[in-house]
């Protein structure tokens, strides 16, 4: 059977954008099938969203023309302040340490799928299906797989040779596929919103954890700070019912007067959390990246840009295999989706597993569990060896000059 597209992406927000984008240069047909409209107003919890990105991840954005558009709206973090509430300990990281100038930045969700969209509208090869609802697949032989989708009020086909599912945590392509998931419910709900402090953050990232969970002020842009309150869901929910000035005040208790007073500045969104890992990443002629493969709590954030260099680790396997195999390429050959999904499996278990170790040992109210975390956090302060590695890994810089995850043409430019 000939298929009418290369790769469909199911899922068009950032990962499967960010993929389909990594494949500008390949000339391969894509479609990118979205549930929601491209130009649907955004709702208040998607305001409120932003992600923070490891130096890693923007130095790919770089790499990819896309930082460009993202950079006005972004707040970079110089500086790193770990600590815990109630005791002592805590940690810091510099980027001055690291010669870089940031070890990361903070960038509204809106401003990044703004930039992809933006791209992807110039790339005649890329077709954006939406709305349209992903409903079911089957396999056409061994060459294709034709996906049935909702689309207005009607139905509608397409074959692909590969189809990517980045349609996120609860994954219709991961269960159309079979492909079964351990969810660990962590019982947890982030609030997400913009705060303002009496004293500046001055490009300092605050991450302070609490017997209920972390809580990060973030620097952003116009002297604010992007906040993520990460609380038990029951108290979530309570804590978004609350008028402006009781919120704030709740805010201000859990996370203290280091800032001085805070203010609320802007609108206020929540999500729960669970880690979510699928049993594999691959099938016959499918993939699956970002959530829809696994997805992590927002401790440390780490999930997003695990996510992107899975994509965009994808993204080079298959330009490579197209470079080495020419008219013979396939983008579903087995061997090749086996052999990406086992190159990521080690950053994808240190990662998640680290995640989780934070959750668990600092989201609890053991008797004096308190007195040996602090002991920790002030023990990482005092060896630089083993806080500047956690640091370089927490940026992407082990991974920025693996060929699996870059275009050949590519270098690192800080």
């Amino acid at each position: 059977m000939s298929a009418e597209y290369d790769i469909a992406v199911v899922g068009g927000g950032l990962a499967g954008a960010s993929l389909a984008c990594a494949l500008s240069d390949t000339g391969l047909r894509i479609a990118l099938i979205e549930a929601v409209a491209f130009d649907a107003p955004a709702d208040e919890n998607m305001k409120a969203r932003t992600t923070a990105l490891a130096w890693g991840t923007r130095a790919m954005f770089d790499e990819l023309g896309l930082w460009s558009a993202m950079a006005e709206d972004a707040a970079a973090i110089e500086r790193l302040h770990v600590s815990q509430a109630g005791h002592f300990g805590r940690v810091t990281v510099e980027a001055a340490e690291y010669d870089l100038p940031a070890l990361g930045y903070v960038v509204p969700n809106l401003t990044m799928i703004g930039a992809l969209r933006e791209q992807l509208a110039g790339m005649d090869h890329v077709d954006m299906i939406a709305p349209a609802t992903f409903e079911s697949l089957a396999w056409q032989g061994e060459d294709a797989v034709e996906l049935t989708l909702a689309e207005g009020n009607g139905k509608r086909t397409l074959s692909t040779r590969l189809v990517i599912g980045a349609d996120g945590t609860r994954s219709k392509v991961r269960s159309a596929l079979g492909i079964d998931a351990t969810v660990d419910d962590y019982a947890q709900s982030a609030i997400i919103t913009k705060a303002r402090s009496e004293r500046p953050l001055a490009g300092c990232a605050y991450e302070r954890f609490t017997p209920d969970g972390p809580l990060a002020l973030l620097p952003f842009v116009h002297d604010t700070a992007a906040v993520v309150w990460t609380v038990p869901s029951d108290e979530a929910r309570r804590l978004l019912e609350l008028g402006d000035d009781d919120f704030t005040v709740e805010l201000q208790a859990r996370f203290g007067h280091r800032l001085g007073r805070l203010e609320l500045a802007g609108p206020r969104g929540a999500y729960p959390l669970a880690r979510v890992l699928c049993d594999r990443a691959w099938s016959h002629r499918a993939a699956l990246i970002g959530n829809a493969g696994h997805a992590l709590h927002p401790a440390a954030a780490q999930g997003f840009n695990l996510a992107i260099r899975d994509a965009l680790g994808l993204a080079a396997s298959l330009r490579e295999h197209q470079r080495l195999d020419g008219e013979a390429f396939d983008p579903g050959n087995a061997d090749h989706l086996a052999a990406w999904a086992e190159s990521r499996r080690p950053d994808q278990h240190r990662v998640a597993n680290f995640t989780d170790r934070i959750v668990r040992v600092f989201s609890n109210r053991v008797p004096g569990l308190g007195h040996a975390r602090g002991a920790g956090l002030f023990g990482l302060s005092l060896a630089p060896g083993v806080r500047g590695g956690m640091a370089r890994r927490s940026m992407g810089l082990a991974l920025l000059d693996d060929a699996a995850l870059r275009r050949p043409e590519m270098r690192v430019n800080p």
